[in-house]
Order: C-alpha cells, then structure tokens, then sequence
C-alpha cells in the first residue's frame, strides 16, 4: 500500500514526493487542489467589523475564533492585516482532502495572532519587597510592579503555576540547579519584542536588567526592564494564554492553517506536548507559511501528545512545510505517533533556552514513533540543551533526508538522535555542524555527554548515508546497546546499522561503535584531525580500542573503499553558505537507488562522491547550502 494515499474517489490523483522510503517505497500525499464552496473574512481594523456581521469582505468578523465556530467542511476563512489577540479554538475539522477547512491570511498580509495582552497602565514603582536586608529597593536602578487583577485569565494565570505539568519520575532526585527550570513559572512577559528573563527571587533583579518576577500567589509582577526603563512608556505584553491555536475537541481532521504569525504561550513542559499551535490529537492538517514562535515550551506539537492518552481513532498524515518555528523553551515541533507525514522546508532556531534536556522531550524536532514519515530540506540551527532532531522509541521506515543541522550547544545528545528504534529507518544527505556536550545531572545520575553529530542509541539497521559531519565535540557517529530499554520484547542491540560514504571532519572521533556488527563503507576521514589523540575510530566490544584507518581496514574489513583526504571546510550556518576543497583525488562510489539526487537537488549519475553534494573542488569553493531553496 503507499504510503499516505487516501482513494476519496476517482477524480482525486495521487500527489508524489519523489522521495522513496527506506523501504523502497515513495512517500505518497493525500493532498488534492483546493476548491471551496464558501468564503468568510475576518478584519479587526475594519470600523464595522463585529462578530455579528455575516461574515462577508463588506461585514467581516472582528474575531478569527468567530469564523472557527461557523467554518463547515469545504469551507475557508481569509483574515486580512492586524493583531488578534485570541485564542481560536475550531469547532470542527473537513471531512476528507476535497473537502478541508482552511485558515488563511490574506495574502501579503501581516496577520499576527497572539497569547499576550498589552499592559498599558497600572504600573508603579516596586514596593513591600527588600533587595537586601536593609534596602526596600533598589540603588542604582528601578523596579516596577503591575497588579494582575486587571487582567481575565479565564481559570488559568500561567503567572502563578509552575513549569512541570504532572508528577514525572525525572523531578527525583534533582540537585537544586537541574530542578530550578522546572518549578519556575510559566508566564512570559515582552517589552518591545523582547522576552524578558524570569528570576527567581526578588533580590535577583538586581543582579540582572531584563527580568521579572511573579509574586508566589501569581496576581503581581515586578519588572526591572533593559536600561531601566520606565514599562509605561513601552510596549509591555504578558503572554497569559496557554496555546494559541487549538481545536476545542480531540482528534478533528482536514484542517489547513496558512501564512499566519502565532506567537506568546505560557505552556507547562511536557508531557503532554502542548503547543503554542496543536493539532490536538488531529489528523490530516497541512501548516504552510506560517510563524510560530515565543513558546515557553513548545511550539507546534502534532501527533498524540501523551502516549497515557487513549490512542485516536485515526492519527497523523500531517504536512508541516515552510515554517519558521523560532524560540521555544523546550521543542520546536513534537508529537508521538508521527504516522505517514511529511516536515519539509521549515526553519527552526533557538531552542532549549529553559536547560531541561534531562526531562527526555527537548529538541528542534521531537518525535515518538515516526512510521513512514519523510522529514527532508529543513534548516534547525542554534539550540542549546536540546538536540537538532530527537526520534524516541519504535519508529519505523521513517527518513530523514537534506537536512541542515547546525550549532547545537550543551546538548547530551547531538544532531540526530535515533532512539528505541528496531526497525530500518534513514539518515542521509544531511549537513551536521559543530555539537558541544552537555551537562549531566542526578536524576538517573546521567554523566556529562553528548556532542555526537549522529547516535543511535539501542536501534537496529540504521542507513547513515552521504552525510557532512563536522566539528563535533564527540563522535560524528555513535552506536550504543541498551540492553535494559526493553521494546515490544527485546533491548536495543544497535545491530547491522550501516554507515556509508559520510565524511567527516574535525570531530573528536569519527565512528565509535559499540560492537562489530555494524557496517562502514566508502566514508572520507579528514587528514589533519583535531584531536589525533583520540584516534580515529573506537570500537567498544575491544574495551575502547582507538583505530586508524588501515587497522580499520584490515582486522575489521570497514572502508575497503574509505579513504583519508587533505580537506578545508567551513560552514556558516546564519548565511547558509559552505566554503570547501579536498586536495586529494577522492573515490567515487555506486549510486544507490535512494540517492540519486545530492542535498541541493542535483541529479547524480550512477557514481558518487561521498557526502551530501556531489562535488568535492580541487580549490575552494563557495556554494549556498540552503536545503528550502
């Protein structure tokens, strides 16, 4: 059966991705033209706008959340240029790919939808609150204060509840630095665009400007703004709502959100996985072209948010494209039960500013039980204690292909991170640049680790292929066996994982397997390493034994067609632009049938270089590495 392809009647055509699945098989929409039967508009600076008006472009709705109660299947809503301060909550879904709803802005327009009120008035200077022992406030620098009570929060005050959501085994036993992210509270404020940084004491204001404080009962905040402004002669916005975008109702389908900015929730921590926009639980979205960002958790989540939750009657078949998914806490985009979808061309950054990778959801993207999923062409750039791409546990016939991933500091995993995982899934075409290690802790008493560009933790038959892995702080790729991380019946033994003609450079190591069996064959190894001293290769069933590539060779029988080369390569990750050369006359390997085409879309004959692009100049050269483009 392909994959994805829903037969709704003989007039609706597949639509293919030309990208084949690990299984041999091509990823298949379901996505048909669009023709809809019914328009209404939305327009809040429109004088006559009310949400009693019809709906029309001459009598629009004042509010987006009005339109989501009326919208029938087949029907759309355009929403012209503004600032929606709302939360929309569809009421229903489409009832198949010819018959979708779709939220749309205008196109051109700047439409901004946010989960923040402006705080406008009622500012006064800090008072009932010692800095030190003697001074009731501040010397040197001002503090305000704003009374909450001015503001409906509709049973949920994000200022006065803390991040964690549930009790979750990861709290115990916690040092007092790992646990402070969890128990601060989930309320963000902005001045002038900019998130200030939550304190979490009073005292500490004045250590730093640009932060905040909330009272312990959640109804008072105290500010120390940048510079020490006065807030009432600035932009000040509280973000005060949970998400942003979400169906009232579990499991609703067919819905498609287009060219829309979402920003401000004050989201717990997962799980569940509760984003700034959900699909809660849906199946059959399509979200294109929009912004999501400012998250204090997650941004999107799609899937089924919590696998406590009952599994839905139909899940996944999500199309996520041409996002940007910038600035959230602990997740760009998460979601278990990832079925048949396809993430492509989207931009996530600045991830994982909370510092709570040991609670086991953070990551550009974090997904659980990926089957049949394409995730191809996306930039995830600049996290910190989160790594680029995270599949947890029995995903299955799942590839990852023309990624860039880059600058991923303090994570204790890396750039992709394949868990759990028994069943064939790939990798390949990928750029990974520049991984740090992070910071263990004491909940399962986790040492210091991570900066891997690619590890396979307890995963079966993995294909690592035709991927750049450069400057990492560890290993460009790592296996490891969990004997103990039991799966439908068994533990993960990482056997037959292959990793083909990658090249490597600058990494501490470059290949560390944790046994024998497992495959490498046609990868290029950069000549002057940085850290020599670690060897080239380990292997681990040969207590930590640090191989070079003839050794590899010869006691092994890996990379009878590797080579080493005289390579220079730089990758600047903000410009999307790779500077490099390779002095030596490099091998060029049997095109497999998945690889036809390299990272930029060009079409390779039935040889190959190594790596994602199939050029490797003599002189140094400057090409764009944009995967979206």
């Amino acid at each position: 059966m392909l994959i994805g392809l829903l037969i709704v009647s003989a007039a609706i055509a597949e639509i293919k991705s030309g990208v084949l699945l690990p299984d041999g098989q091509e990823f298949v929409s379901w996505e048909v033209p669009f023709e809809f039967t019914k328009t209404y508009y939305v327009d809040n600076n429109n004088p006559s706008a009310s949400d009693n008006n019809p709906g029309t472009k001459e009598a629009p709705f004042l509010t987006i959340n009005k339109a989501a109660q009326v919208l029938q299947p087949g029907e759309r809503v355009v929403i012209m240029e503004g600032v929606y301060r709302e939360k929309v909550m569809p009421l229903r879904g489409g009832t198949g790919p010819d018959k979708i709803i779709s939220y749309e802005a205008t196109p051109g327009a700047k439409v901004i939808v946010k989960g923040s009120r402006l705080a406008k008035s009622g500012w006064e200077p800090s008072a009932g609150h010692r800095i030190g022992r003697t001074d009731s406030n501040g010397v040197g620098f001002k503090i305000y204060q704003l009374n909450l009570e001015q503001f409906e929060f509709n049973g949920y005050n994000p200022f006065g509840m803390a991040n964690v959501m549930m009790e979750r085994a990861y709290l115990r036993p916690k040092d007092e630095a790992e646990l402070k992210p969890h128990v601060m509270r989930r309320g963000m404020i902005f001045v002038d665009g900019k998130r200030l940084e939550q304190v979490e004491r009073y005292r500490d204001l004045a250590q730093k400007s640009g932060t905040f404080w909330p009272e312990h009962n959640g109804m008072v905040v105290h500010v120390r703004l940048f510079e020490d402004a006065n807030p009432s002669e600035h932009e000040v916005e509280l973000v005060t709502q949970e998400q942003v975008f979400s169906p009232q109702k579990r499991y609703l389908g067919y819905i498609r959100v287009k060219g829309i900015t979402f920003e401000h929730a004050a989201s717990g921590f997962p799980v569940p996985q509760r984003g700034l926009v959900s699909t809660n639980c849906g199946h059959h979205w399509i979200i294109e072209d929009c912004v999501i960002r400012h998250a204090n958790s997650v941004c999107l989540d799609i899937g089924n948010q919590d696998w406590t939750y009952d599994k839905p009657p139909q899940i996944g078949y999500m199309i996520v494209r041409r996002n940007q998914i910038i600035d959230a806490g602990i997740c760009g985009l998460a979601g278990p039960q990832v079925i048949h979808s396809l993430i492509e061309y989207n931009l996530i950054e600045n991830v994982g500013w909370q510092n709570a990778e040991l609670a086991w959801e953070s990551g550009g993207l974090k997904f659980h039980g990926a089957d049949g999923t394409v995730i191809r062409n996306n930039v995830i750039r600049h996290t910190i204690y989160a790594p680029g791409i995270w599949l947890d546990y029995a995903n299955k016939n799942t590839r990852v292909t023309g990624n860039v991933i880059g600058d991923l500091i303090q994570t204790v995993r890396g750039g992709i991170y394949l868990e759990a995982s028994q069943y064939q899934n790939m990798l390949d075409n990928n750029i990974i640049w520049k991984t740090t290690r992070g910071k263990g802790g004491s909940g399962w008493n986790i040492a210091d680790d991570g900066g891997w560009g690619i590890i396979v933790d307890g995963s079966d038959e993995t294909i690592i292929a035709h991927n750049l892995i450069g400057e990492c702080e560890d290993a460009g790729v790592k296996t490891r066996t969990v004997e103990g991380r039991i799966v439908e019946s068994r533990g993960g033994t990482s056997y037959w994982n292959q990793v083909l003609n990658n090249i490597f450079y600058q990494c501490g190591k470059s290949i560390d397997f944790s046994h024998k069996e497992n495959t490498a064959e046609g990868n290029i190894y950069e000549k002057t390493r940085r850290n020599r001293d670690l060897g080239l290769n380990w292997l681990h069933t040969h207590e930590g034994l640090r191989i070079d590539l003839p050794a590899w060779q010869k006691y092994f029988g890996f990379d009878k067609q590797g080579a080493v080369a005289d390579m220079n390569i730089s990758v600047d990750l903000d410009a999307l632009t790779m500077s490099w050369s390779a002095k030596d006359k490099l091998p060029q390997i049997e095109t497999g049938k998945h690889f036809q085409r390299d990272l930029l879309g060009q079409t390779v004959g039935k040889r190959r270089y190594a790596g994602p692009i199939n050029q490797l100049p003599e002189e140094a050269a400057t090409l764009k590495i944009d995967p979206r483009q």
